[in-house]
């Protein structure tokens, strides 16, 4: 029996990409955005776990690319980006609201890093998330794993206590789904909101 519905954070629950500020750094280093993407996407993995600071995250890239960055370019780039693109996706906070009322408990699982856990902090976002009833919000960059690494589910699950059996998790990213159904989860692939609120009536969870 289904008891709750782990959702993910970024495009599930609040839009948009790191499309802009990649694309910032590539003309801060000169290089193209793909070649851009693939410095800084390994170097932010250990950023989002924690391993490394944002001060260290920058060392890393600047050590990689051969570029000094300008500080005040670094200071706040990511938090500001998030501030100004990352807007609730009001459809998806409509459907975790169904699924409250319903009688469904409720939780995220992200991967993220700190200066979004911050911004999210700033403007009210966790504050209203956990008004609508996400109690238990499991961060990347807080426990130190990031999906789809199998550990990151199982802490979920367990500051849920509630088995895998018993909850559904919604992600966007392929990856993550598979492990979680290895975990033995059931999962939906997060495609818009249409989509999810047909996937959770196909269940009969709405």
């Amino acid at each position: 029996m289904i008891k709750a519905v782990i959702f993910d954070l970024g495009k599930v629950l609040v839009g948009g990409n790191w499309k802009s500020v990649h694309a910032q750094i590539a003309r801060k280093i000169g290089v193209p955005i793909n070649m851009a993407v693939s410095i800084i996407q390994p170097i932010r993995d250990q950023w989002s776990i924690g391993n490394i600071t944002e001060k260290e995250f920058w060392e890393k890239l600047e050590s990689k690319t051969k570029k000094r960055l300008p500080k005040e370019f670094k200071k706040n780039i990511w938090f500001n980006d998030y501030i100004a693109k990352r807007k609730d996706v009001k459809e998806s906070w409509q459907i975790a609201s169904e699924l409250k009322k319903r009688g469904y408990r409720l939780a995220i699982l992200s991967n993220t890093t700190s200066p979004h856990v911050k911004a999210n902090r700033k403007i009210g976002r966790f504050k209203r998330l956990r008004h609508l009833g996400f109690k238990v919000i499991v961060l990347s960059c807080e426990v130190g794993y990031r999906k789809p690494e199998p550990k990151i589910y199982k802490i979920t699950l367990k500051r849920l206590k509630l088995s895998a059996k018993e909850c559904v998790f919604i992600d966007d990213r392929t990856e993550n789904i598979r492990t979680a159904k290895k975990l033995g989860i059931k999962s939906i692939l997060f495609e818009n909101s249409e989509k999810l609120r047909k996937d959770l009536i196909r269940l009969k969870l709405l």
